[in-house]
């Protein structure tokens, strides 16, 4: 599907008719959201089969890419070309998307993540990586055969994937050697992702697809709470489990690091999904302090950036009061 017909998809999901918009509706989807499903599509997998969301991967698509400016808000303001800005085709690298270390070679990445392991301070001295819904995909190995410092995480909600990744990559986890502590799998919920401690992920995460089809068969984006259409304020959380996926993401992530996931659906609809508000200064700005869209030209498909906001500023945006002590010469209305 492209971002073109996912428009069209978007347009029939949210059409402002009684039975379409109702929070109910589904457009004929698999049960993406259930673990079972997903361990029914990998039973006869074999560890070496890979499927990959879009037809890209690392070294196939993201090493190096070219995309289109779409969208940014930073810092609370609507970043905007000029007048006369050409904003044609740019060319970017996972390593600047990511806003993380890539190295000549394995061995100094190597060199690189043992000098982090044997520091005193490992919140800060960390790039690791996870990979939410990692299925199947060959992502995580390419980030560590192309010199990255890693650790990387790869977590997924069935239990029947992470044991056929586990046998894939049994030559790492069998040695001593760094390359086995670089590589991590976890079965874990990204709606909750229970497994990890807050601040932890200091490189980043990447969703390749898991949040692209939960967008797919969670029917229209409810944008409050309904009490004709949900039993209880539980049922109506759970009915938003994209949400969940980005509050679990930001609550692990270190300060400045990015979340970074892909969709063909546009802005208009994944923003509501993703934030269920559009009230940027009040809401977004103080969990997120970066905003970006961008589309990438070559395989048709959106990529989304959310950069965690410092924990100076996030405490600031929470708390005017801060604010104006830093500022004393600001005027009180």
């Amino acid at each position: 599907m492209s971002v073109r017909s996912r428009k069209f998809f978007d347009l029939i999901q949210h059409h402002p008719s009684s039975l379409l918009n109702s929070a109910r509706f589904r457009l004929p989807c698999p049960p993406y959201h259930n673990p079972d499903y997903w361990d029914r599509v990998y039973k006869d997998l074999d560890p070496d089969d890979v499927i990959e969301w879009g037809g890209f991967d690392l070294l196939n698509g993201m090493m190096q890419f070219r995309y289109e400016k779409v969208l940014r808000h930073r810092d609370g303001v609507d970043e905007q070309p000029e007048d006369g800005e050409d904003d044609g085709i740019h060319n970017g690298t996972f390593a600047e998307c990511m806003n993380v270390s890539q190295f000549s070679t394995p061995e100094k990445a190597i060199q690189k993540f043992e000098e982090y392991q044997s520091s005193d301070n490992l919140t800060v001295n960390n790039e690791s990586i996870a990979l939410l819904g990692c299925g199947s995909s060959k992502f995580g190995e390419q980030l560590i055969r192309s010199a990255f410092v890693g650790p990387v995480l790869q977590i997924d909600i069935s239990s029947k994937m992470i044991q056929l990744l586990t046998q894939r990559y049994q030559k790492y986890l069998s040695s001593e050697s760094s390359s086995a502590k670089r590589m991590e799998f976890i079965v874990d919920d990204a709606k909750g992702l229970t497994a990890l401690s807050p601040k932890t992920i200091g490189g980043g995460i990447l969703d390749k697809g898991l949040i692209d089809v939960l967008h797919c068969s969670s029917g229209a984006i409810s944008e409050d709470y309904d009490e004709s259409i949900h039993n209880s304020r539980q049922e109506y959380e759970d009915s938003n489990p994209i949400r969940q996926i980005v509050d679990s993401a930001h609550r692990v992530l270190q300060p400045s690091r990015p979340f970074v996931f892909f969709s063909r659906t546009g802005p208009e609809y994944m923003l509501r999904r993703t934030f269920g508000t559009e009230n940027w200064d009040e809401d977004v700005g103080k969990k997120w302090k970066d905003v970006e869209v961008i589309k990438l030209v070559d395989w048709d498909v959106l990529l989304y950036r959310f950069v965690k906001a410092d924990d100076e500023i996030e405490a600031a945006r929470n708390n005017p009061q801060i604010l104006i002590k830093k500022n004393p010469k600001r005027r009180r209305r």
